[in-house]
């Protein structure tokens, strides 16, 4: 790519553009483009698409999007994908769309792809990944939890690290989640503390107990409340301010419980097993989101969870680009 982000294609002048941004469109303003070629378009900011289609205004220029697939009532598959077939006053098609799932990709090995189902999150996550389907999100969040796979009665001996989540209350539960880490890459929810109507400084004096009997440990905490996070760390603890991608963060638990890679000690975590059950995704939303209500020990797991082991998202991004 030259400085301006272009270069030269088949006697073409290829201008590369980023388009998630509120703003994206300011740099696409003013020039006329012979076709518009989108990777992943439903993450497309909407006044991208807009000034993008505006654009396109050169003889003959062709418009090509790929995606994978969000939910029913997103604007791209109701505007564009429902109307396939679609034709000109002269006759000429106008938008044409394909469905493809995960089989049809020939460049993936059988292996690979197997590989790739049996990892894959059961409902929305596999339907939409796998089978390439316009799926609302709808029911309980983490379809894969199992009480007779993921809870144990005791904690496991042979753990390596250990590391916590913090999700912060007052009328509503705070929770201090602990979790360890063994040498396979399993983690386990090993305890939870969960009160109401606490202090910064009672809640700092229980991560301080958690902290004298795992030294090093590290808090991902809500980033909602730097005050409490700097409270924290004035007693000397390692806080960090969790990873909020809320879908992102639900994606990767639901994928350890599928992997069988989440365990849940059953004793020391009764707030946890009682909220799970009816952490459920909110319906008729606009994008998914669970329901805000009674999940303070699912937030918490959330952030330890995805912050700390999350970090290879970034390889798993990639991957997806080739599904």
């Amino acid at each position: 790519l030259s400085q301006s982000n272009e270069f030269q294609m088949f006697g073409n002048t290829v201008s590369c553009f980023g388009s998630a941004n509120i703003d994206s469109y300011k740099v696409i303003k003013g020039f006329t483009a012979h076709g518009w070629l989108a990777n992943e378009i439903t993450e497309h900011h909407a006044a991208t698409v807009d000034q993008c289609f505006k654009r396109c205004s050169g003889d003959g220029a062709r418009i090509f999007w790929d995606t994978n697939p969000a939910g029913p009532d997103h604007p791209i598959k109701a505007n564009y994908i429902d109307k396939d077939g679609d034709r000109l006053s002269d006759g000429r098609l106008h938008i044409k769309s394909w469905h493809f799932t995960l089989d049809d990709n020939a460049f993936l090995s059988d292996e690979y792809k197997e590989s790739l189902k049996k990892s894959t999150p059961s409902g929305m996550f596999y339907d939409r990944d796998i089978n390439g389907l316009w799926v609302a999100a709808e029911g309980m969040i983490y379809r894969d939890f199992d009480l007779g796979v993921h809870v144990i009665d005791v904690e496991p001996g042979n753990l390596k690290e250990y590391f916590a989540g913090i999700d912060w209350g007052f009328e509503h539960n705070g929770v201090i989640a602990l979790y360890g880490l063994d040498h396979d890459g399993n983690a386990c929810r090993l305890r939870e503390i969960v009160a109401k109507q606490q202090s910064i400084d009672w809640w700092a004096h229980e991560a301080m107990e958690l902290n004298n009997t795992h030294h090093g440990l590290t808090f991902y905490a809500d980033p909602a409340r730097p005050d409490h996070i700097a409270a924290l760390r004035n007693k000397g603890l390692v806080v960090r301010e969790a990873e909020n991608s809320v879908v992102e963060g639900i994606t990767f638990v639901a994928e350890c419980f599928k992997k069988r890679r989440l365990y849940i000690v059953q004793q020391h975590n009764r707030n946890y097993l009682r909220e799970i059950y009816n952490y459920r995704w909110k319906e008729n939303a606009a994008k998914e989101e669970p329901i805000k209500m009674d999940d303070d020990s699912m937030d918490s797991e959330r952030y330890a969870l995805y912050s700390h082991l999350g970090r290879s998202r970034e390889v798993r991004a990639t991957i997806s680009l080739y599904r």
